[in-house]
């Protein structure tokens, strides 16, 4: 009842060149269902852009060891997860897959679809939303009603808080095992004490480039946007600007948007890749990787042997991520905004072309004018 209250209350009367001619418009009865159709077609659609391109594609491009796409298919010479051979102790699953290309997303795509279906291009997804909640329950909580010191503080903590989650993700994301849930969350103390100097890293590069762009844009006299979850933010006097802006004002932003994608580039994406091979490291060697996985990191660390570092530091992160592998995700990052833009501007056009639809079916001469 309220919903066909809301639809029958869409109605306005629109002027053409012709003001001696007045028309009204109201929504047609069917446009209900070809809203719900759009947001059971989009929706999957949505989870791809904004969870599976961005966050799960990338991490088989950064942990996958290069150095096996030479070897020849078949080669049984090293055991799944043999971490006691000195000569190359890695991670592979059941099947060969030393020539999947991680910097293609139909590759990768095909690999997952390979190990568990469709739905597989979705690993780690409730695990994900189970953390987003309360995460963006509290960032908004301290958003509210602590200043942006502490409220950058404040990410920080939460972030240090749950490094055993989000390297669980991680293990989900990566990695076959016929293990319980709770047996496979990675112990605290442990995996706080190998991650939590890359994880303060990456907040600090994360935050940086956030407040980058509004230093470049005070530097320029532009009120660039910010926004607030539950405080007065300045984002309609920026579109006021935009609308009264010269060409001058659009070079200035188009400078701030290029510091933003230079600060991300340099800052944001070399220190995920330090803290998502760290997480990797941690990884249960009875655990199976769906790509080839260095466990050793080039012989530097030796996973599973009791000692008080069977983990891999920043240093060795870093400098076992090959030219190869920053090509490769370099390659596959172009490729993901290209099919990311490509969904949009499809998504785009079927709204337009609905709502032009919608528009022409439901408009009608008002003769009560």
């Amino acid at each position: 009842m309220a919903s066909s209250t809301a639809f029958s209350s869409m109605k306005w009367s629109l002027y053409p060149d012709d003001i001696s001619e007045h028309h009204t418009f109201e929504v047609p009865y069917w446009a209900r269902t070809v809203l719900l159709f759009d947001f059971a077609i989009f929706l999957p659609i949505i989870v791809i852009l904004r969870y599976t391109l961005p966050n799960v594609y990338p991490v088989f491009a950064i942990i996958e060891d290069k150095s096996l796409e030479k070897e020849p298919i078949g080669d049984d010479s090293l055991e799944p997860n043999d971490v006691s051979s000195e000569s190359l102790p890695v991670s592979r699953s059941d099947d060969d897959h030393g020539r999947t290309n991680t910097s293609s997303p139909s590759a990768i795509y095909r690999l997952l679809v390979k190990n568990g279906g469709v739905l597989a291009n979705c690993r780690g997804l409730a695990f994900a939303l189970l953390q987003t909640i309360p995460t963006t329950l509290y960032i908004a909580y301290h958003g509210r009603y602590l200043s942006n010191e502490y409220h950058i503080v404040a990410r920080l903590f939460f972030s240090l808080l749950l490094v055993q989650f989000s390297t669980l993700w991680l293990h989900i994301v990566i990695a076959q095992t016929g293990r319980p849930f709770e047996s496979r969350i990675p112990p605290f103390k442990r995996t706080f004490r190998a991650t939590w100097l890359a994880t303060t890293l990456h907040w600090a590069a994360v935050e940086f480039t956030g407040l980058f762009p509004n230093m470049v844009a005070s530097s320029m006299n532009i009120n660039w946007p910010s926004h607030h979850f539950f405080g007065p933010d300045n984002t309609y006097r920026f579109r006021l600007d935009m609308v009264a802006g010269d060409a001058i004002f659009f070079c200035k932003c188009a400078a701030v948007i290029f510091a933003t994608v230079v600060g991300s580039i340099f800052l944001v994406v070399p220190s995920q890749v330090v803290l998502t091979r760290i997480q990797a490291s941690l990884l249960p060697v009875e655990d199976s990787t769906i790509v080839p996985f260095d466990r050793s990191f080039g012989g530097r660390v030796q996973p599973d042997t009791g000692s008080d570092r069977d983990y891999a530091t920043i240093s060795d992160a870093w400098h076992t991520f090959s030219r190869a592998h920053w090509w490769g995700l370099v390659i596959l990052s172009l490729k993901i905004i290209f099919i990311s833009l490509s969904l949009i501007v499809l998504m785009s056009v079927v709204i337009v072309l609905q709502w032009f639809m919608i528009v022409t079916q439901g408009m009608e001469p008002n003769e009560e004018l």
